[in-house]
């Protein structure tokens, strides 16, 4: 199965499990990237394998890799992997003749262990003695007279580092790949994080299966910063924003520029709440003298309260313009430039605003600069256009990244 992010409610014990939650997805995340990165001439690796979490084929073999995070406990029992052993041996026990062989690595994190193991005969008993109904469940599948000493010489438990720790492996393993330190750190790690995270998503196995040489091939012809839904969690992450807002910061100094935002709220924390803090703080920044004369287009995607919008921010001292003649739209009246007074300064409006829904015409002039907030792709995407992608769960990061705060919280 696909890895699908489903996060508990923040608070207590259940902020806890969240957490946890997102630092296993993480490190399984990081694991399929430090598989690649190792991979040799020749070799596919399958992220949500066929067989395992991955699945390395080299000539003549493949390894099968279960990953397991258990920062949460204390210390290892072998209770704690029952079911992934079980899982291995019911796949050895239908495959054992298969052509080429297949050997399995049960990799994870517990914080009193390093290195690697075998499991023993008496071990392997043990966990099918087990009295739980489910993994009884596993067990009346497995084929009867399954060879367990076989399966056990192709079985090794490989204890793994801490999630920063194999955050600091991938980083250096990147550098040994030819990347600068410095672009590793704010580019070339969060998007192959993000690539993997792609991967990981789709639904065949051919789509999830990955040529190491072509994966690093691609990395190395990547320019920009990758903002998305991961890159908070990066050990990396000061990085990456003080990248982002470097290389935005010049387009943002033009005065005459032409931007739009197209945002879809749904997943954004308190989007209702922050929206015409955001957007007023925008305008007063890049829409507030004579010579910024193009207010920019806030465009919002899907079920929102446009008009309800509207109202708020004019009642925050914003005056927009919407597109509407009457109770119809007219693109030509969203689109034109506002009248504008020199000094004292003042102009007829300073931002558009409209659901994206009822725009349909392409705009008289392509933007300059297109920020898709939460939204794959966009008919205005061009490539004479510059398009900016986020992925973000709360407005301070955006806020953040054009520079509308001195920090990010």
């Amino acid at each position: 199965m696909r890895p699908q992010i489903i996060l508990a409610e923040k608070g207590g014990d259940v902020a806890r499990t969240a957490e946890y939650s997102i630092k296993g997805y993480l490190y399984q995340f990081l694991r399929y990237l430090s598989e690649i990165l190792a991979a040799g001439t020749g070799t596919k690796v399958t992220i949500e394998g066929a067989i395992e979490d991955i699945d390395v084929a080299t000539a003549g073999f493949t390894t099968a890799v279960q990953c397991k995070y258990h920062e949460q406990a204390d210390k290892f029992t072998l209770g704690k992997i029952y079911k992934p052993i079980l899982l291995m041996l019911e796949h050895f026990s239908k495959n054992a003749s298969q052509t080429p062989k297949v050997y399995y690595r049960l990799f994870c994190h517990f914080p009193d262990q390093s290195g690697s193991r075998t499991l023993s005969k008496l071990e392997l008993e043990t966990v099918l003695g087990t009295g739980s109904d489910p993994l009884k469940a596993i067990i009346r599948r497995i084929v009867a007279g399954v060879d367990h000493e076989e399966f056990l010489k192709r079985l090794t438990i490989e204890f793994g580092q801490s999630t920063d720790a194999l955050q600091q492996k991938v980083l250096d393993e990147l550098r040994g790949k030819g990347f600068s330190a410095e672009d590793v750190e704010a580019v070339i790690y969060p998007h192959a994080i993000q690539r993997i995270v792609d991967l990981a998503t789709q639904a065949s196995v051919a789509d999830r299966t990955v040529d190491p040489s072509a994966f690093l091939g691609a990395l190395h012809d990547v320019r920009k910063v990758t903002f998305t839904r991961w890159t908070r969690e990066l050990a990396t992450r000061a990085q990456i924003f003080k990248r982002l807002r470097e290389d935005l910061k010049p387009s943002l100094g033009q005065n005459s520029r032409g931007r739009t935002f197209v945002l879809a709220p749904a997943a954004i924390e308190k989007f209702d709440e922050d929206i015409v803090r955001f957007i007023k703080k925008f305008v007063e920044r890049y829409c507030c003298k004579y010579l910024h004369s193009n207010p920019p287009l806030f465009m919002v995607v899907g079920e929102y309260d446009v008009s309800g919008l509207e109202t708020r921010l004019h009642d925050a001292g914003l005056r927009c313009a919407n597109g509407l003649v009457g109770t119809a739209f007219r693109a030509n009246d969203l689109f034109r430039r506002p009248m504008v007074k020199k000094s004292p300064f003042a102009i007829e409006f300073s931002l558009r605003l409209a659901s994206r829904d009822i725009v349909k015409e392409e705009p008289p002039k392509r933007p300059d600069e297109l920020f898709l907030v939460n939204v794959a792709d966009d008919p205005w995407a061009h490539h004479d256009v510059d398009v900016h992608r986020f992925e973000i769960e709360r407005l301070s990061d955006l806020e953040y990244a054009l520079q509308l705060r001195t920090t990010y919280a």
